[in-house]
């Protein structure tokens, strides 16, 4: 993909946006970067992630009839992008999900009402359940992990599941999945709360060994130069990381627990304020 001009792809994917509000009668308060340009290592021709919430009318939500609540463009080699009607971005919210923390707390913005975003980030920090949500960056880990390569030997097998690539080498950009979903774990693990969706703002407030860290530092100088499909020998210094850390997580949240009093009338009143702030002018 050719480099595009920043402030141009900004201005095509909120026209798409402002066409999105005025084609399909609703209101969108919250559009963010996704993705690996939201969690700050794209590559050069990583595509442009958007992904927004949408406010319909509210008499669209009166009906008896389940509708379509998803609004989606056809993804090309530029720009995907796709958003979610209210309700369902919120009834994931109050389940705890890890991706809709992730677009709220995104600092890669196109579009934000902070009225109603303070509202959504207020029931996100009522809902989080760090044990759910370190589960989710746990499996996440694990599966990308695999996709590397024979890396970590019986330890990678161990933390759940074969291996599929020769020789242990793999695509760069899942080494950096593999070490956000890492990194994310740890952060809960020591501040108990959702981490930062940009990568390296997270890495700065964990504990981390010196050796690590430079090799983090090291490939995402090559990554951030190189193609998406960049493919690299094992990094085994980073590959035995990724197995002792994920068998690590495996067995300390094996017994973890959190139960949390769940606030449904809160959620039903942002729901309904939502709607208000998104339609009120």
């Amino acid at each position: 993909m050719v480099a595009l001009d920043q402030n141009s792809v900004r201005d095509t994917i909120i026209g798409q946006l402002r066409d999105t509000e005025q084609g399909n009668c609703v209101r969108i308060p919250l559009a963010v970067e996704s993705g690996s340009r939201g969690w700050g290592f794209p590559s050069p021709d990583s595509d442009y992630d958007c992904r927004f919430v949408y406010v319909n009318e509210p008499d669209w939500y009166l009906s008896v009839y389940h509708k379509r609540d998803v609004i989606e463009f056809a993804a090309d080699d530029v720009f995907d992008v796709n958003g979610w009607d209210v309700r369902k971005f919120i009834g994931h919210l109050v389940k705890s999900n890890a991706v809709m923390f992730e677009w709220l707390a995104s600092e890669v913005v196109y579009i934000r009402d902070e009225r109603i975003v303070l509202l959504w980030q207020r029931l996100a920090e009522r809902f989080f359940d760090p044990v759910h949500v370190s589960h989710h960056y746990l499996s996440l880990a694990i599966k990308i992990f695999h996709k590397i390569g024979k890396a970590g030997g019986e330890a990678g097998s161990e933390a759940g599941g074969e291996a599929n690539n020769e020789a242990g080498e793999g695509r760069l950009k899942k080494y950096f999945y593999v070490l956000r979903s890492l990194v994310n774990l740890r952060f809960i693990e020591h501040h108990g709360k959702m981490p930062y969706t940009d990568f390296f703002r997270t890495l700065k407030e964990i504990p981390l060994d010196k050796e690590i860290a430079e090799q983090i530092d090291d490939a995402a100088g090559t990554k951030m130069t190189m193609d998406e499909s960049f493919v690299v020998p094992e990094k085994r210094v980073l590959t035995e990381f990724f197995a002792a850390e994920i068998a690590r997580q495996e067995e300390r949240l094996q017994t973890m627990k959190y139960s949390k009093i769940l606030d449904r009338e809160f959620a039903d009143e942002v729901f309904r304020l939502s709607l208000k702030l998104a339609w009120m002018d």
